[in-house]
């Protein structure tokens, strides 16, 4: 891209506000600081904004150790971060991303007092993972500035980000949204249209509940069902998406699967029972080594380092393939 349109479009958007320091909050943060900008972040409790600097510290220096981000960052980030105490101090801020829980509610409260603060021309996204952007639009002074921006965790690797227009989401909107996972090093998916659960959670759900079927019907338990998954769609999915598959492997033969095997998945609409249970019983899974399988707390930090580790081999590995421009030529 041409240099003074980046600059240009850095402009618009810095600096950076950010409502919500919890685990995606924090992990936004450091991207965005990773990438130089200037950010202005607020959470309710103020305790928890405190806890989010080692962690943001932490996640620049896997960043800058793995080659991710310039080392000149790590000398920087603190003078581009700055706490604040209120939704109004976010005043100065030409883009905000507000990542609190799925409370719509709690969503609408701070917008209404964002709304207060912020210029006219801020555009303010929200990292919600299921809620139609229409919703969140309704009774918004200018409903054209809203619109969904659903990242990835953990937010500072991972290329994935789905940029989500709502009916009354302004162009302007979508292109500075989508510049900005640009800038991120993000490869940004737009949708077309306003739907509950965007794409990737559409379908990774409908992938969860018929995995919940197959353990509740008595087919498979959980080990077998996740150790199937994983080598057979695990396999394949970073490189080829559904439809890329079915291209390389020979279509008419889904389409005959199709044909009887439709009609014999789960459609139920409800949460399955073997999920009710775990959570019911107080399981969080890593958080507090308790979920589908039984974990030691050192065990839960392994899974998760691990979690950590795979996650930057798999953006090396997807940044390999983007290079040998397969598409092109």
């Amino acid at each position: 891209m041409n240099p003074s349109i980046a600059a240009r479009d850095r402009r618009q958007i810095e600096p950076v506000g950010l409502i919500g320091l919890g685990l995606m909050g924090r992990g936004i943060a450091a991207c965005l600081l990773s990438q130089g900008l200037e950010v202005r972040a607020y959470n309710r409790t103020a305790r928890r904004a405190q806890d989010s600097i080692p962690h943001i510290e932490k996640a620049l220096r896997e960043l800058v150790g793995r080659k991710l981000a310039p080392a000149g960052r790590l000398r920087e980030w603190k003078r581009k971060f700055h706490l604040v105490g209120s939704v109004k101090e976010l005043s100065p801020c030409r883009f905000v991303i507000e990542s609190v829980k799925e409370d719509l509610p709690l969503k609408r409260r701070i917008y209404g007092e964002l709304e207060a603060a912020v210029p006219a021309g801020t555009v303010i996204a929200s990292n919600t993972s299921s809620l139609p952007i229409t919703v969140l639009q309704a009774g918004r002074r200018r409903p054209e500035r809203f619109i969904g921006m659903h990242w990835g965790e953990p937010a500072q690797v991972m290329r994935y980000l789905e940029v989500i227009p709502g009916r009354q989401t302004c162009p302007r909107a979508v292109r500075l949204t989508r510049r900005l996972g640009e800038i991120c090093g993000k490869e940004p998916t737009v949708l077309r249209q306003d739907i509950r659960g965007f794409l990737s959670n559409r379908m990774m759900y409908a992938m969860i509940r018929e995995a919940c079927y197959l353990v509740e019907a008595g087919i498979a338990d959980i080990e077998t069902v996740d150790k199937s998954f994983r080598n057979d769609m695990g396999w394949w999915a970073l490189l080829a998406g559904p439809f890329r598959w079915m291209d390389l492997t020979g279509i008419p033969a889904y389409a005959a699967v199709m044909e009887g095997l439709l009609p014999k998945l789960c459609n139920t609409k409800s949460v399955p029972r073997l999920m009710r249970n775990v959570v019911a019983g107080g399981a969080t899974g890593i958080a507090n080594a308790r979920g589908f399988y039984r974990y030691t707390k050192a065990s839960a930090r392994r899974w998760e380092h691990a979690w950590v580790e795979f996650t930057y081999d798999m953006r090396r590995l997807a940044e390999k393939y983007a290079k040998k421009k397969i598409d092109h030529g």
